[in-house]
């Protein structure tokens, strides 16, 4: 397309004349060979710097979205960071408030403990089964109410969000953590306390009913005794038969009295098998074997056998001072060293309990000057 010379206006096919300007304009010849571009006009020298080749200045608009990236990063990067601390401020304020509220409710129970473990100490069975039932009931009815409480600051300790708290969070909490455990540890025994006190006022009703019961038996023996005495001094008449008869049917009834002993001796067993009851069972055994001596001197009386009944008679009036008059033990003193067993364990784990929490304050003290 052929340009004015002068103005680098475009001309027509054939013009010799420019339109715009006038100038007389040289005839184009088309060559062979593809055509060179024209010269720009000045227009096209003036274009944008995006023609420039490579190697020369970087574009303007390339400078312009490079900043703009990255102020963009630098926002975000400060909104993340501004995310981040608004995050862990709102975290350690939930953890402080979770962690006040777990040690307001450990406080509480603190506040009963030193009455609660003197109550403990003080709980005796000498003073009757069923006064000391009360005592138990009481202890029991503060047990629940502590352990009521303690649920609720292992609660408010489980609430923290522990991941989004600074490290020594961590340190703190754990400790907190471990002295609540030695206090519920604590509790827990006494718990446990309270059920084998339950359990061992069952094992003392039926152990005094087994000492009832062998005194019954030692009554009626003595009374067949008596009874065996009159057979003697009335030796050959008719009192001196009934005498023995009587001495028979005493001796018959203590023996029931002394299996009924023996049925309670096997349940102690089974409820206490750690004791050793085989004092009770020899005790039971001599008074049957005295009943059996006493009733075979009888039947001698009564059948006038002269030869065999004295020799029995004596043996039964020498035998009698030696036997076994009661199967009594000091259930309140074994009792008490149950409970003081339980206490010794219970005073440990609170001991346990206050290490921890001192431990504890000294991280927070250090974190917080």
């Amino acid at each position: 397309m052929p340009f004015c010379k002068g103005c680098g206006k475009e001309l027509g096919e054939g013009d010799k004349f420019c339109k715009q300007c006038g100038s007389v304009q040289q005839p184009v010849t088309r060559p062979t060979a593809p055509p060179l571009p024209a010269e720009p006009p000045p227009a096209a020298v003036a274009a944008p710097a995006s023609t420039a080749p490579a190697g020369s200045r970087t574009p303007l608009y390339i400078l312009i979205g490079v900043l703009s990236i990255l102020v963009l990063a630098g926002v975000i990067v400060g909104i993340i960071f501004l995310v981040q601390g608004s995050s862990e401020e709102k975290a350690i304020e939930e953890a402080d408030k979770y962690v006040a509220e777990a040690l307001g409710y450990i406080d509480e129970v603190d506040a009963l403990e030193d009455d609660l473990i003197a109550e403990t100490k003080s709980l005796d069975f000498s003073v009757g089964a069923e006064q000391f039932q009360v005592q138990v009931e009481s202890i029991q009815k503060q047990l629940q109410d502590a352990t009521v409480t303690l649920d609720a600051a292992a609660g408010s300790l489980e609430k923290i969000d522990r991941p989004s708290l600074p490290d020594w969070w961590d340190e703190y909490i754990s400790l907190l953590d471990k002295a609540y455990a030695e206090k519920r540890k604590a509790y827990q025994e006494w718990d446990e306390f309270i059920t084998r006190m339950g359990e061992l006022d069952e094992f003392s009703q039926t152990y005094q009913e087994l000492v009832n019961t062998f005194g019954t038996a030692t009554s009626l023996i003595d009374q067949a005794y008596d009874q065996h005495n009159t057979g003697c001094d009335n030796w050959a008449t008719a009192a001196g038969s009934g005498a023995y008869q009587n001495a028979k049917n005493l001796g018959d009834t203590a023996l029931g009295e002394l299996a009924n002993a023996r049925a309670l001796l096997d349940k102690l067993a089974k409820m206490e098998p750690e004791i050793d009851f085989g004092a009770v069972t020899d005790a039971i055994s001599q008074l049957e074997t005295y009943i059996a001596t006493m009733k075979t001197s009888a039947d001698y009386g009564i059948a006038v056998n002269i030869d065999a009944h004295f020799p029995q008679c004596e043996q039964v009036r020498a035998n009698k001072d030696s036997l076994p008059r009661s199967v009594s033990w000091d259930i309140a003193a074994w009792i008490a060293s149950i409970r003081d067993q339980y206490i010794a364990s219970i005073e440990d784990h609170l001991a346990r309990e206050v290490r921890f929490r001192r431990r504890a304050a000294r991280v927070w003290a250090e974190n917080n000057p």
